[in-house]
């Protein structure tokens, strides 16, 4: 099987979760034999694509590829924020194209990605056609077009996810648009294939729901107990981790800070992420008065990232939509409680997680305040998280193994069931 995949981005290129889930689907992938071609709209001051070459074992650097494409295309981007990163670049050598191609707007940005999308078709085997959301499902189209293979169109949020009643109607328009012409649609929760189903009248039968894993525990228990020290004395300490964005719900955290502030005056809450809202978040945090608690770490890459969940007592989601959640698989694996939103794609698949509407700031406060009470409560959802989290069901394996699937289905010929 060999399988052609269109992805917002790619470690270490990343601005939200796409990129682990992106790299966490290769990886099991590429476990399975499968042969995989990433196609990335890398920044244009990217290194080479031998930085992104992650998976270094032999047998599967053999399987597995990288074709980068100089772009400014950044994952979760808008139209304002594409303009900002938009750099005068030529394509690269592989895929020679005219100069000065690039469109003064998003949309032709993305329409550029789906041009040398088609010639990559032209010239790379492949199986079946992959594409990551709404600013690849075009470039899956041109692909399909350039080499007649069957297209999937793997939805992890819609723009009704990322901007509610703000939704981009031009966006929207290539959700649809990529949506209706996949053979079949992977969306990562029941929560996000029915949003697949009744905003995009995508008949069901072609959605198939494939919930995402994590690889590996990250904890030591010592090494969680040592961590308190980072910040001191300070007791709780709550992390949010994340683009910070209004999806996200960065003001129901500074919401839950205060609360928590009135029990806990010495608490100190960790903010590790960028986004548009920051300034926002920021300025609501000294209004409300907890400004001077709260770190603002910026984005972290790598073991900071295992770093930053080990030095909390609790992770904190507070999203208005989270068709998924790989923020809760990472929280547990680094032993950290979590508080999920009751209605997110996680919550669908963890037990060993705290289930609280992301507005119900008491019900937050309350368990936050239990956990730093009741040492013994915190560490047995400590323990009963780790547990779980190491399930096979919760690795890499099992999402590789049921996309694979779906891949064969559509190389056969069965669009449905």
């Amino acid at each position: 099987m060999r399988v052609l995949m269109f992805g917002w981005e790619f470690p270490p290129y990343r601005a939200g979760g796409l990129a682990t889930a992106t790299l966490g689907l290769v990886k099991g992938l590429v476990q399975r034999g499968v042969d995989v071609t990433l196609v990335v709209p890398f920044p244009v001051t990217a290194r080479s694509a031998e930085g992104a070459r992650l998976l270094s074992a032999t047998e599967v650097a053999e399987r597995y590829s990288i074709v980068r494409v100089d772009s400014p295309l950044v994952a979760y981007t808008g139209a304002a924020e594409y303009l900002l990163e938009l750099r005068p670049v030529e394509d690269p050598p592989a895929m020679p194209a005219p100069k000065a191609v690039y469109g003064r707007d998003l949309m032709a940005e993305v329409d550029r990605f789906a041009a040398v999308a088609a010639r990559v078709a032209a010239i790379e085997p492949h199986d079946v056609i992959d594409s990551h959301d709404w600013i690849t499902f075009a470039a899956g189209l041109r692909a399909r077009g350039a080499s007649s293979r069957p297209l999937i169109a793997h939805i992890h949020a819609t723009e009704y996810d990322r901007a509610g009643d703000g939704a981009n109607p031009a966006i929207l328009a290539r959700e649809w648009e990529g949506l209706h012409g996949a053979d079949r649609v992977i969306a990562n929760s029941h929560q996000l294939a029915r949003r697949v189903t009744e905003r995009f009248h995508v008949p069901g039968e072609r959605v198939d729901v494939i919930h995402w894993g994590v690889d590996g525990i990250r904890v030591a228990v010592d090494e969680a107990r040592a961590n308190d020290r980072l910040l001191g004395s300070a007791h709780p300490v709550l992390l949010f981790i994340g683009r910070v964005t209004w999806q996200k719900g960065p003001r129901y955290f500074v919401d839950v800070a205060r609360r928590v502030a009135d029990y806990f005056p010495n608490a100190r809450f960790v903010v590790v992420g960028e986004g548009d809202s920051l300034p926002d978040m920021i300025q609501y945090a000294a209004d409300v008065g907890v400004g001077e608690q709260i770190l603002f770490a910026g984005g972290v890459e790598g073991p900071d990232v295992d770093r930053a969940y080990r030095m909390a007592d609790v992770c904190v989601m507070p999203s208005v939509s989270e068709p998924f959640g790989l923020v809760a698989l990472e929280s547990l694996r680094n032993g950290t409680p979590c508080i999920v939103p009751r209605e997110s794609g996680v919550a669908e698949v963890l037990e060993n997680v705290f289930k609280i509407d992301f507005w119900d700031i008491e019900e937050m406060t309350n368990t936050i305040v239990a956990l730093a009470r009741y040492p013994a409560l915190k560490e047995t959802i400590r323990e009963q998280g780790l547990a779980e989290i190491a399930s096979p069901r919760l690795g890499l394996d099992e999402p590789a193994r049921r996309t694979e699937a779906v891949y064969r289905r559509v190389v056969n010929g069965l669009h449905h069931g």
